[in-house]
């Protein structure tokens, strides 16, 4: 059976920034549905596109590097593919990136870089940033209060630093998961209100396949 597997690069900007993982999955549904591609479709009883995301995007981040990978029944020029997409997409989504690629290939995330602005920059926040880098081990608490379990985040953390007003963190991904930038804000001493403040952006999402 033919497939065409489609790589997306899109922003995610304003409100949408507020959508959870799985409402952004029901609007690329819908997107891709309206589009009138050939798509390829899952089996079963709810049936939807084959689509698949490189990383989940935490609720409130914009980020300007996302993608997403789908697969056409049938072969169409990705320009074409492009001009399909762009017209069912809602204002705070804009598609950047579009190709083709192998169907064997999978959109896999190795490292997510975020730039996050502080309301108010403590003054003492590099002070905080060097005494984090150098710990050994920074655990964090995940999960429900009935199924609590901590998770070490340090191997996680690539880099942190200060750049014209604004915090830089890279993020390591693995099969097992990432760190969340608000748990690194938590970790530099940010109170919940501080943080809650802060504008969080995904500025890079570098793949591996």
């Amino acid at each position: 059976m033919f497939r065409q597997r489609i790589r997306v690069q899109y922003r995610v900007e304003g409100d949408k920034r507020f959508l959870s993982h799985h409402d952004m999955m029901r609007l690329w549904h819908r997107a891709l549905r309206r589009s009138g591609l050939p798509l390829r479709m899952t089996e079963g009883f709810h049936v939807r596109p084959r689509m698949s995301f490189a990383l989940a995007r935490g609720v409130g981040i914009a980020s300007e590097s996302e993608w997403l990978e789908f697969e056409l029944a049938d072969w169409v020029n990705p320009d074409t593919v492009a001009q399909a997409l762009a017209r069912q997409l809602p204002d705070g989504l804009t598609l950047g990136e579009l190709d083709t690629v192998a169907p064997s290939q999978r959109a896999l995330a190795v490292r997510a870089c975020y730039r996050i602005d502080l309301a108010e920059r403590p003054a003492d926040l590099p002070q905080r940033i060097a005494s984090l880098l150098a710990r050994d081990h920074l655990p964090v608490e995940r999960g429900d209060d009935d199924r609590r379990r901590q998770v070490d985040i340090r191997p996680l953390l690539a880099g942190l630093e200060c750049s014209e007003g604004s915090l830089l963190l890279a993020a390591e991904c693995r099969p097992e998961g990432t760190l969340r930038p608000d748990e690194v804000l938590a970790a530099l001493g940010l109170t919940s209100e501080e943080r809650a403040r802060a504008t969080v952006t995904r500025t890079e999402l570098l793949l591996g396949d």
